[in-house]
């Protein structure tokens, strides 16, 4: 059952804008100090949990993040979107409240002191220590210092910027688990509690995990989705473009049935043969999507089992079926203006009351079916926060990355893969006996509070497990999907490439001549962990702890949401997706890149040129400090291999290393929680677990017993 209500004006496309149906942080205040778009954002991603957040008056300018001039032209569809549903408080009136839970200041100037019994979320670019931690930076050194632009590129190799302010709204999602973490502490051991968020590591954690990880273990090969096969990439069609990604063999072979079993493809089932003859598959593929539109050709690779997805532009987000389906797209009021935005990216189905009341994070017994990555660091970062976290794994379908890696100096092995490090640590392993799956699934759910899931209906029948039954004995499940378990798109098959496109992103990201960048980052998935993480938290937290539900979190609407002003711009008139800035890229003399972005009166043709001179005749990291020093914001453009070296973050400890599962390995590195609480060092991690290392004993099925 969703929990939304239909308009009444009959339009099958919105639905009204009501109160958050999960009401999980009922009760919950939050304050929303400073200027900041990560700030913003985080308050708004608790609001829409049902927490009563208040927005103190925006400063005309701050620290760290853009100044917003709105009065200037059209309105900033940023700030109306993420202020919707907060509540508008005077500065007399700040200092005077009481009962705040949670204060949440990015850029506030000064910075406030932290109030007894509340928690204080402070956001700045690189953390409140270290050597950089005096640096100034908003939404491009976001993007640049912490690896997703050098993730999108353009064809000549050319870093690009992302649209909007998705660094930004990552940072803030991250700073919304962390002060749900702030909230966990302060339940268990008093207030105040000061949380430290860096948006470089924010970033660095949610759009550049398998690139560090690559490195971190010395793995051949691409990272990310640069590691995926022809065909793999946008296509045009007659009425835009289609995402394509056929990486296994059996992808390959439905792509071949559903374009005729063409004689070209004859030899090529094997993934060295498409390396070698990339340029072949992808200039037939091309000639067949050109003559089809691009909504018909994603269908019919999809009934083939190859994922693919039309790429979205914001403007036909609001005619997409499948978040009509779901029930996404939002009928409001933006100053005045009628317009649709997005709704949470997660319905609702409800449970009954359980017993007994949890206590909060620390000791949640938390199952895991998951695979891949947004499934699995879901767990990865409640564990991180003190859950007790067990991975149910299957010896007939281990994850793709113990089986297939990357691997660990490209040695192949169930504890080596470098992508399920980064992605399952702080947890145990249950192997499941295959001739019994079912019962000792049911015996270890019969002992956890929640569920979390990404594997789908079908193996979800196949192991006897429904989620709405256990809703009904008052226990959580999380169910995370490309687009959801309902609705025309549910059965799709992708990768978050896929979800990118479809949810707005890849059509954002374009080079300066107009053309589709390549966007290599997987975003979407950590990111929905992320969202995932979050909405468990205020479950576990709030007043609905002891009650089930059901949790269908869609990643294409969490991608939605990165770039939800611009869907909102679509949608109604005198509204900017963003004021506007001027965001460009140049080389400097050492052959590095530098990101720089310009505003109001700086995006003047001779600012524009003289800005272009100075990286050209500097060392990357000269120019980028000149180019502060003039109060233009500029840095430095980092790849994985860059971070992972970068004398800032070794010295916050952000690369934990940790005794890895693997003797052979003894040591491995982690990405670490992007947020600490203030006056201690890095929230601890422990290693991934080795497979099957809490199942010793086949007569032990309660959490207690085989989680270590």
């Amino acid at each position: 059952m969703i929990h939304r209500l239909p308009t009444i004006a009959g339009d099958d496309a919105t639905v009204t804008d009501v109160a958050p149906p999960s009401g999980f942080l009922a009760g919950v205040r939050v304050l929303d100090l400073g200027n900041g778009v990560a700030g913003s954002s985080a308050a708004a991603l608790l609001a829409s949990l049902g927490a009563e957040v208040m927005r103190a008056p925006r400063p005309r300018q701050d620290r760290w993040g853009p100044t917003i001039d709105s009065a200037s032209g059209p309105e900033a569809a940023v700030d109306l979107v993420l202020d919707r549903q907060k509540r508008a408080v005077t500065t007399q009136s700040v200092p005077d409240l009481e009962g705040v839970d949670i204060v949440i200041a990015d850029g506030a100037v000064p910075a406030p002191e932290p109030a007894e019994g509340a928690v204080l979320v402070v956001i700045s670019p690189f953390g409140a220590d270290g050597p950089h931690s005096h640096r100034p930076g908003g939404e491009i050194v976001a993007q640049a210092s912490g690896g997703l632009m050098a993730t999108i590129e353009d064809g000549d190799g050319t870093p690009v910027p992302a649209p909007g302010y998705v660094a930004s709204k990552a940072v803030g999602a991250v700073a919304a688990l962390a002060a749900l973490h702030g909230l966990e502490r302060r339940n268990q051991a008093g207030g105040p509690v000061v949380v430290d968020v860096s948006a470089q590591e924010a970033v660095v954690f949610t759009a550049a995990l398998p690139e560090c990880a690559h490195v971190m273990y010395r793995c051949p090969g691409r990272a990310g989705s640069g590691r995926y096969l022809a065909p793999s990439g946008l296509f045009a069609c007659r009425d835009g473009l289609v995402r394509i990604t056929a990486v296994e063999n059996h992808q390959w072979r439905g792509l071949r049935a559903a374009l005729g079993e063409p004689p070209w493809a004859a030899g090529l089932d094997e993934r060295p043969a498409r390396i070698e003859h990339a340029e072949l598959i992808n200039t037939h593929v091309t000639e067949w999507t050109a003559a089809r539109h691009k909504a018909d050709c994603a269908a019919l690779l999809q009934a083939n089992g190859v994922p693919s997805t039309p790429v979205n532009q914001p403007s036909e987000l609001l005619a997409s079926p499948q978040l009509a389906h779901r029930g996404s797209l939002v009928a409001t009021r933006l100053e005045g203006r009628d317009a649709t935005v997005l709704g949470p990216p997660w319905t609702v189905g409800p449970g009954a009351a359980g017993s007994p009341v949890r206590p909060g994070l620390t000791g949640l017994r938390i199952a895991e079916l998951t695979h891949v990555l947004a499934g699995p660091i879901v767990g990865a970062l409640l564990g991180a926060m003190g859950a007790s976290v067990l991975r149910l794994e299957d010896p007939e379908r281990l994850d793709i990355y113990r089986r297939s890696g990357p691997f660990a100096d490209g040695v192949a092995g169930p504890e080596r893969g470098a992508y399920f490090a980064v992605a399952n640590h702080s947890k145990g392993s249950v192997l499941l006996d295959p001739a019994n799956a079912a019962e000792e699934v049911a015996a270890i759910l019969a002992a956890s509070d929640v569920l979390i899931e990404n594997v789908g209906s079908a193996r979800l029948h196949r192991l006897a497990v429904d989620p709405a039954t256990l809703a009904g004995d008052g226990r959580l499940t999380l169910r995370v999907s490309g687009f959801g378990s309902d609705g025309p798109l549910a059965g799709y098959r992708v990768y978050a490439n896929n979800v990118q496109a479809y949810g707005g992103l890849a059509a954002l990201c374009t080079a300066v001549d107009g053309a589709p960048a390549r966007l290599g980052t997987v975003l979407a998935d950590p990111l929905s962990s992320v969202v995932g993480a979050v909405v468990i938290a205020a479950w576990a937290l709030g007043p609905s702890r002891s009650t089930g539900a059901v949790v269908d979190l869609s990643m294409a609407e969490v991608v939605a949401s990165t770039v939800s002003e611009f869907v909102a711009a679509a949608s109604t008139d005198d509204v900017v997706a963003n004021a506007a800035v001027v965001r460009t890229v140049h080389r400097a003399s050492d052959d590095r890149w530098v990101a720089v972005e310009l505003r109001g009166d700086q995006c003047e043709q001779a600012q524009a040129e003289f800005v272009a001179a100075l990286v050209a005749t500097n060392r990357a990291d000269d120019a980028a400090f000149k180019l502060q020093g003039a109060g233009i914001e500029a840095a430095v453009v980092r790849r994985a291999d860059e971070l992972l070296g970068d004398p800032h973050l070794a010295a916050r400890g952000f690369f934990p290393e940790i005794a890895h599962p693997d003797p052979d390995l003894d040591t491995g590195r982690l990405v670490g929680l992007p947020w600490r609480f203030a006056g201690e060092g890095p929230v601890p991690l422990k290693p991934p677990p080795a497979l099957g290392s809490s199942h010793p004993d086949r007569t032990r099925t309660t959490h207690a017993d085989i989680v270590p």
